[in-house]
């Protein structure tokens, strides 16, 4: 009776370590992620310096800003592109364990770093430490958002359990994005500029052999 006693508790324990979608835990996880999205895109803007000069020459100063800007738009779009990833794949979920989770606060925490070599690129889209910084900055979300569909794979959180596949095809393009990102990086080892054009060419391509791979 006692061995019993304590099995039913143990299995109570292990089932409470799993949240089910509609529980309140699973919702907190999910409007945390969404939080953490929403401020790493806006702290984005603070990369932007605010000109201290006279306002006759504001317009040549924010034309000196051009890298800034365009360091903003291409971190807020690849930022962007991993939001939704993960909001499609959160929405897939009908339960979470702590590993899950964990993964995901490290996702999120690699998010949040996103500002930081967003402000060094903007500042020198020509230092090669910066731009380094960046791209593995990159990599990294890629890996461990990889890493999050393969614990959520292997303890059947989908809501329609994947195929061995589709799930092969999902993780294929992450490994691809991921090879972009490297070759990228190893050009930027000697061209900085080339390297943020090829990320901004992806940013273009990606939508569109997505939309391709769903419609034929």
């Amino acid at each position: 009776m006692e061995n019993d006693s304590c099995k039913k508790k143990t299995a109570t324990n292990q089932q409470s370590k799993v949240y089910d979608r509609d529980s309140l835990e699973f919702h907190r996880v999910i409007n945390l992620s969404d939080a953490v999205f929403a401020i790493a895109m806006t702290l984005l803007v603070l990369t932007i310096d605010i000109p201290d000069v006279p306002s006759e020459q504001l317009g040549k100063a924010l034309i000196s800003q051009a890298s800034q800007f365009a360091a903003l738009i291409l971190s807020f779009s690849l930022v962007a592109m991993i939001w939704w990833q993960h909001h499609s794949h959160m929405a897939l979920l009908k339960k979470m364990d702590p590993l899950l989770i964990a993964l995901n606060m490290i996702f999120l925490g690699v998010v949040i770093l996103v500002p930081y070599p967003t402000n060094l690129i903007g500042n020198d889209p020509q230092a090669r430490a910066a731009l380094i910084f960046f791209i593995l900055t990159f990599i990294l979300l890629n890996l461990v958002f990889m890493l999050l569909m393969i614990r959520a794979n292997s303890i059947g959180a989908f809501t329609e359990p994947m195929t061995g596949k589709t799930f092969t095809g999902e993780l294929t393009g992450w490994f691809a994005g991921i090879f972009i990102l490297i070759i990228a990086l190893i050009v930027g080892l000697w061209y900085p500029l080339v390297s943020l054009i090829i990320l901004a060419v992806t940013l273009v391509i990606s939508p569109i052999l997505s939309y391709l791979s769903l419609r034929y």
